[in-house]
């Protein structure tokens, strides 16, 4: 016997497919709104008036002609502490540290850099976490 369409198990397989491919195909594309935008990109093109009302004074600044540079530092708790070799209980250990460079010309944030330590530190959260309030 030949089988057709009209058998119940293939007419579902058909209605779930025709259901179910948009939904799949919506998940390929990405839209601007779906990208993450991390701190040190929303801080470009704000005013140094803005940086300050969200990251707060800092560190240092320096000046040089129409060029500003804000210096940002923020340490790791205790517990995110790095030790070369055995992470048995042990009181030494490097602390994640990172300092935060923001470049301010003509009133404008022009460039960020994170300087991490150590600089083995793959992420940059503790960065991100001086302009968390910074967000887009």
């Amino acid at each position: 016997m030949m089988r057709t369409c009209r058998d119940d198990r293939c007419w579902l397989l058909i209605v779930m497919l025709a259901i179910l491919s948009p939904a799949m195909l919506s998940g390929c594309g990405e839209t601007p709104s779906s990208r993450h935008v991390t701190a040190k990109q929303a801080l470009l093109g704000k005013s140094e008036a803005e940086v300050l009302a969200c990251a707060g004074a800092p560190q240092a600044v320096s000046s040089q002609d129409s060029l500003r540079v804000l210096s940002y530092y923020k340490e790791g708790g205790l517990l995110e502490q790095s030790f070369p070799g055995n992470k048995s209980s042990r009181p030494e250990g490097v602390r994640h540290a990172c300092t935060a460079i923001v470049k301010v010309e003509n009133d404008r944030v022009t460039q960020v850099q994170y300087q991490m330590m150590p600089e083995s530190t793959a992420t940059h959260e503790h960065c991100e976490e001086i302009f968390q309030r910074c967000g887009p």
